[in-house]
C-alpha cells in the first residue's frame, strides 16, 4: 500500500492586480499622467523664472500655493541654469547652505530636461525616458544632447531625480485628495469597499472554522483573495489595515475553547513597520505564517485565532525606506490610525509636505538642519531620506533588485501559479511589466484548467454591467482605442477569450449601487465566475 499522499498546499483562489486606474478617481496620477507632468515641467526656457512657475501652476493647478512655490524653488535649486536663484530657493525651502549642496549633489533637474529632449515626443512616454537613462547607465556611458555631453554621474542623478519627483507628485495628489470634499467623499467609498472585504473574510473564517480543518492549516488561515499592488502608493493597503482594525474589535469567537478571530496581512517579507502611533521610531512587525501557525496551534491558549491575507508590493512602495547602512527595510505608514491620515506618505523634501514630527533626538536634529524627509531606520538608527525609497520604475532594463523585493516577487509568483481567478483592477498589463506577463504565461502553460480573468477599466459610455463573450468583443471593437480593449487583447492572448470578462464603468462603480457600496456587487466582482 502506498503511504504517500498528494500534497497540494492551499493558496488564494482570487488574486487582484491593483493598478493606477483603480486610484485615478482619487487624484493619484497614472503612469501616462506622470509622463505628461514631467514633459510640462521640462518645457521651460532655461533661467526663465516666470516660465518655470507657469509650468508648475499648469502641472498642479489644484495644489496649495505654498506647495507650488516650494516645488518651484526645489526645481530651481537642482537646476544649474537657475544658479542666480539659489539664495531665494534656499529661503523658500527654509534650508541652510549645507542642505542645499547635499540636494544639488543628489539631484539634477537640468539633466532630466536634456534627456527628455532625446525621447520621442509624440507621444512622450515615461517608459521611454527611463529606458534611455537605464540603457546608458547600464553600459556606463554618457549621452550627448544638442551638443551638450551629459556624464554618467549626471544620468544617475537624473534618474534619482525622477524617482524623487514621482514620490513628490503622488504625495501632492494624496494631499489634494484630503483637501477636496468631493474626492474625500469618494475615498470613503473605497474605505467601505475595504470594510466589505474584511467582513467577507470574517464570514469566510467562521464558515471554515466549522469544518474539520485545524486552525494552523492554510486552508483555514489564508484569505481566499490576495492583492498584488502595481501602484507605489500605500493607499489600498492602508484602507485594508484600517478595515481589519475595525472588524477586529468586534470579531466573532470560534473554536473550543472559544477565542476571538482576528484579521491581519502578510506582506511576504518580514517587514519592520514603523509603529503608527508611538513616541519612538520603533518597529511593529506584521503577521506572517510562522506567527499565525503558532497562535493558531490548538495546543496553546493564545487568546485569539488569526487569519491573514497576502498583500504584495512587487515594485516596492513609496513607504519603503532601505537603510543605506544596514540595508534593512523600514515601512513608513504615518503617525495616526485614521483612513484620512495626513501623514500616510513619508515626509517629503518640501517642508509643507513633511509632518515635521520627529520621534527621536536624531530625527529632530535632521529636521532642524533642513532634512524634512528624514525617517530613522528602525533597525540601526541611521537617518534615511527620500532617495533611499525602495521602488522600481517603468523600464525594460530591470536592474538588480533588493533582496526583499525579490522575496516578495518569489512569493507572488507562487500565488499566481495557484490562482483560479485574476482581477485586473485598473491594471492594463503594460509592455514594460514583461516579468509579470511571463509569470502569467507560465501559469497558463503549466496548468490545463481554466483561469478566469476579470478586467475592470473605464469608458464614459459603458453601462454598469459585466460583459462576457460576444458582448465584450463587440464593445471592444466599437471602443478599440480604450484601455479596456487593449487589456482584454493582452489577457485573452494569454488565457483565451472564453476566460475573460470585462467591466467598463470603472471605479468606484464596480462595487457601488445607488450611491452605496453593495455587498452583492463586491460578491459579483470577487467570485470565481
Amino acid at each position: 500500500m502506498n503511504r504517500y499522499t498528494k500534497y497540494n498546499p492551499y493558496w488564494p483562489e482570487t488574486v487582484i492586480f491593483w493598478g493606477a486606474g483603480a486610484t485615478k478617481p482619487l487624484n493619484m496620477k497614472t503612469t501616462k499622467e506622470l509622463g505628461q507632468l514631467f514633459q510640462t515641467l521640462a518645457a521651460v526656457v532655461d533661467s526663465d523664472v516666470h516660465s518655470l512657475m507657469s509650468a508648475v501652476e499648469q502641472a498642479f493647478p489644484d495644489a496649495k500655493e505654498q506647495v507650488r512655490t516650494e516645488l518651484g524653488a526645489l526645481l530651481k535649486l537642482i537646476d544649474t541654469t537657475f544658479f542666480d536663484q539659489e539664495e531665494e530657493a534656499m529661503n523658500v525651502l527654509k534650508i541652510p547652505k549645507t542642505r542645499a549642496q547635499h540636494l544639488q549633489m543628489l539631484y539634477d533637474w537640468q539633466a532630466v530636461k536634456l534627456v527628455i529632449k532625446r525621447c520621442p515626443r509624440h507621444p512622450f512616454s515615461l517608459e521611454d525616458l527611463y529606458n534611455l537613462l537605464d540603457l546608458h547607465i547600464q553600459v556606463q556611458k554618457g549621452i550627448d544632447v544638442e551638443g551638450q555631453f551629459i556624464t554618467l554621474d549626471r544620468l544617475i542623478a537624473a534618474r534619482r531625480t525622477l524617482d524623487m519627483l514621482t514620490q513628490l507628485i503622488h504625495a501632492i495628489g494624496y494631499a489634494q485628495l484630503l483637501q477636496d470634499p468631493k474626492t474625500k467623499s469618494l475615498y470613503q467609498h473605497y474605505h467601505q469597499f475595504a470594510m466589505t472585504l474584511a467582513r467577507r473574510m470574517m464570514e469566510e473564517g467562521v464558515q471554515r472554522a466549522d469544518r474539520t480543518v485545524p486552525f494552523d492549516d492554510r486552508r483555514f488561515y489564508l484569505f481566499s483573495y490576495a492583492v498584488i499592488s502595481m501602484n507605489w502608493d500605500p493607499i489600498f493597503l492602508w484602507l485594508i489595515f484600517n478595515a481589519h482594525n475595525v472588524v477586529n474589535h468586534r470579531s466573532p469567537n470560534i473554536g473550543s475553547p472559544s477565542q476571538p478571530m482576528k484579521l491581519f496581512n502578510d506582506l511576504a517579507h518580514f517587514i519592520a513597520v514603523r509603529k503608527v502611533e508611538d513616541q519612538t521610531p520603533s518597529a511593529w512587525f506584521p503577521m506572517n505564517e510562522t506567527a499565525v501557525q503558532q497562535l493558531n496551534d490548538d495546543t496553546y491558549m493564545s487568546g485569539r485565532r488569526v487569519r491573514i491575507g497576502k498583500f504584495y508590493f512587487p515594485h516596492g512602495c513609496h513607504g519603503f525606506r532601505q537603510c543605506p547602512k544596514c540595508g534593512k527595510l523600514t515601512f513608513y505608514l504615518g503617525n495616526e490610525w485614521r483612513i484620512d491620515s495626513s501623514s500616510l506618505f513619508p515626509p517629503q523634501i518640501l517642508p509643507s509636505l513633511s509632518p515635521k514630527i520627529p520621534r527621536s533626538c536624531e530625527e529632530k536634529v535632521a529636521m532642524e538642519s533642513g532634512i524634512y524627509d528624514a525617517v530613522q531606520c528602525t533597525h540601526c538608527g541611521t537617518i534615511t531620506e527620500s532617495h533611499h525609497t525602495a521602488f522600481t520604475t517603468q523600464t525594460n532594463f530591470k536592474l538588480i533588485q533588493p533582496s526583499f523585493i525579490q522575496e516578495i516577487q518569489n512569493d507572488m509568483k507562487v500565488a499566481l501559479e495557484n490562482a483560479k481567478h485574476l482581477i485586473f483592477a485598473g491594471y492594463s498589463l503594460p509592455n514594460d511589466d514583461f516579468i509579470d506577463r511571463i509569470m502569467l504565461s507560465a501559469r497558463r502553460k503549466m496548468d490545463g484548467d481554466k483561469v478566469r480573468c476579470s478586467i475592470i477599466g473605464f469608458n464614459k459610455e459603458a453601462e454598469d454591467q459585466w460583459m462576457y463573450g460576444e458582448d465584450l468583443k463587440k464593445f471592444c471593437r466599437i471602443h478599440n482605442h480604450s484601455g479596456l480593449a487593449a487589456t482584454r487583447d493582452r489577457v485573452a492572448g494569454i488565457f483565451g477569450e472564453e476566460n475573460v470578462r470585462g467591466y467598463a464603468a470603472g471605479f468606484p462603480h464596480v462595487f457601488m449601487e445607488n450611491g452605496r457600496v453593495s455587498e452583492g456587487k463586491v460578491e459579483e466582482m470577487m467570485r470565481v465566475w
